[in-house]
């Protein structure tokens, strides 16, 4: 037990040790593993296709929030859009596993609910590690 508390706290002052743009490239990693375990665990999916799906899957909802925040961000609320988007996003998802992938709609469902779902989690628990690091005061 003392040896996972000392790996935990290693963890703790790797994420405090991050930029933004650290934090951001960790953020990217976990989401990708996410999206890779839950393609192998939901649709028992080989490793090449759940590969597949962790990475080109969020790059086509990448166009997405592209056109979306080009084309729309003036036009709409922001609540109207972050809606817009998220509906999008799980149709993109849905589709992109039924449709290309060729897997059965409830599986293709399950995991555009899950998967953005975990990564939710995955974002909270890296923000919140690294907004609980003491604040520096410079004068």
């Amino acid at each position: 037990m003392n040896k996972f508390i000392v790996e935990i706290s290693r963890i703790n002052s790797l994420i405090h040790s991050l930029s933004s743009f650290g934090l951001s490239i960790l953020y990217t990693v976990g989401h990708v593993i996410i999206a890779w375990a839950c393609a192998t665990l939901i649709f028992n999916a080989s490793f090449l296709v759940a590969s597949a799906d962790a990475i080109l899957e969020p790059i086509i909802n990448g166009f997405w929030f592209y056109l979306l925040h080009k084309y729309a961000h003036k036009k709409l609320k922001t609540g109207s859009l972050a809606v817009i988007y998220t509906l999008g996003h799980f149709l993109i998802a849905t589709s992109w596993s039924f449709f290309l992938l060729g897997f059965a709609l409830d599986k293709a469902i399950l995991d555009a609910i899950i998967e953005p779902l975990l990564n939710g989690f995955w974002f909270y628990s890296l923000v919140y590690i690294w907004n609980s690091q003491p604040k520096q005061v410079t004068n």
